[in-house]
């Protein structure tokens, strides 16, 4: 557990790009030196598409025998980027620094997961749920805690986040290596060919999208609303697929039921940009300050209760289900028929409640964040982060539970495939909305009339996105349900026949 609260948020919060959004255009100009502001803006994104890259690939690596060497070699690539980061003085230095981030983040966090399947089932579903809490609060709180380590004026500090997590990553996984042996066995089930080939193949269309994303850094509105969109879409083929495949989309021995790569594709791509929309965008709309992190500890507060509230959720939604199966099977035992096949269908639609009523939840918070508008007080914003991180908590950990391990890994790299599609069309919608605005304010600066119409495009630019939000929470909570009533029709036919 000291291993996940240490290097999930480490690797997590190289999500935002902080140097393009935060900076002033002078201070841009001043670190690009001879090199372009774009060329800067282009190479400080760079680590949330390097994650996405090397994630599934990174996945197949730490499941092979034991997940601490890919731990520790993402954590010393992690610490070597640190050290680059403190002497990174141009764009060409800056680009190789967040790469490296990317690259250390993306072989450690699977490596994280990994160590789940390398305990007992049970303890394993316990470090996959403590996982999920991790993750969604350090998506929550990825942009508030960089501009609060970025307050001190020192645009370095973006380079090298937090380096004493880095070395508590580094001494925890040390500890565990010296408490397990470093050679003991490997996890409970053994990768397969299959799901080396799965998650092989799952890198390709990832690096495509990370390349479409880095290639229109800085392009015409339009340009960034083509990518956004055939990001979108083939995100969604891909967490459709691999939901949809046995070995990824559920327990091995039965036909998966629940969608953990799906509902992680929608978690990823709803939470991690709306995070950055509400810190980032709606101070703009109102005209006030940027939220400092003393700003938002109500409502990031409330997002870690709510988060452990809905993991709770989920834990007691599974027992139950376990409850009701016991029943089924002594009941079929009985009839000498049919066991195994109605305990595992108890468990699933148990399972599959909660992953439902968890997006459902997400949605409410986003409308609730749409409701109250870019204006709206503290208390509103708390109930949204409430809703939308407990909701999504509730669906991982559900979900996270049932998953095999091919599939979890196929989960956590399409909710970093879905961050980056989530970003991208955030981006457009933004430039759509405000780019048609700012030319025109740009005429007249001093016009109070300017600056409004430009506030005006950033609250709708801002409630766009909710709206686009929701409708992916809705639609993912609707695909889940009629994958899941397709198979149980196919699992009865086949038990009638």
């Amino acid at each position: 557990m000291a291993i996940v609260a240490c290097v999930v948020p480490l690797t997590l919060l190289q999500l935002p790009n902080l140097i393009a959004s935060e900076l002033p255009v002078g201070t841009l100009a001043r670190i690009a030196g001879h090199g372009s502001v774009i060329s800067l803006v282009r190479a400080a994104g760079l680590a949330l598409p390097v994650m996405a890259f090397v994630a599934p690939l990174a996945a197949v690596l730490a499941r092979r025998k034991r997940a601490w060497p890919a731990l520790l070699a993402g954590l010393v690539l992690f610490g070597a980027a640190d050290l680059l980061g403190n002497s990174a003085h141009s764009v060409l230095l800056i680009g190789v620094d967040r790469a490296v981030h990317g690259l250390g983040a993306g072989i450690a966090l699977p490596a994280t997961l990994a160590l789940g399947w390398e305990r007992s089932p049970r303890q394993g579903r316990l470090l996959a749920r403590w996982w999920v809490v991790v993750a969604v609060l350090s998506l929550a709180a990825s942009v508030p805690l960089m501009r609060d380590r970025l307050a001190g004026g020192d645009w370095r500090l973006a380079l090298q986040a937090f380096p004493w997590l880095t070395g508590a990553g580094l001494a925890a996984t040390a500890l565990y290596v010296a408490l397990t042996g470093g050679v003991g066995r490997p996890g409970r089930a053994a990768v397969t060919l299959a799901e080396r080939s799965q998650l092989s193949l799952l890198a390709m269309p990832l690096a495509g999208v990370s390349a479409l994303a880095v290639g229109v850094s800085n392009a015409s509105g339009r340009s960034v609303a083509v990518a956004a969109g055939a990001a979108a879409l083939v995100l969604l083929a891909l967490a459709m697929i691999t939901s949809a495949d046995p070995v990824t989309g559920g327990r091995p021995g039965r036909r998966p039921r629940l969608c953990f790569p799906l509902t992680a594709a929608c978690a990823g791509f709803t939470l991690a940009p709306t995070a950055a929309v509400l810190a980032n965008l709606s101070p703009l709309a109102t005209g006030g300050p940027y939220p400092t992190l003393h700003a938002l500890s109500l409502p990031l507060a409330a997002a870690a209760g709510a988060a452990v509230v809905g993991t709770g959720a989920a834990w007691l939604c599974g027992r139950r289900g376990s409850a009701v199966a016991a029943r089924v099977g002594a009941h079929a035992a009985r009839r000498k028929a049919g066991k195994s096949t109605g305990e595992q269908a108890a468990m699933s639609r148990a399972a599959l409640r909660c992953v439902l009523a968890g997006l459902v939840c997400a949605a409410a918070g986003l409308i609730v964040a749409h409701q109250a508008g870019p204006a709206g007080p503290r208390a509103e914003l708390a109930a949204a982060y409430a809703l939308l991180c407990g909701g999504l908590a509730m669906a991982l950990s559900a979900s996270v539970a049932e998953a095999t391990p091919a599939g979890a890994m196929a989960g956590l790299s399409l909710a970093l495939g879905g961050a980056l599609t989530g970003y991208l069309v955030a981006g457009a919608i933004q430039i759509r909305i405000v780019g048609s605005v700012a030319p025109a304010a740009g005429a007249h600066p001093g016009a109070p009339s300017g600056a409004a119409a430009v506030a005006q495009a950033l609250g709708r630019a801002v409630s766009w996105w909710e709206v686009a939000a929701a409708a992916a929470t809705v639609v993912t909570a609707a695909g889940i349900f009629l994958l899941a009533r397709a198979r149980r029709g196919q699992e009865e036919a086949a038990v009638r026949g």
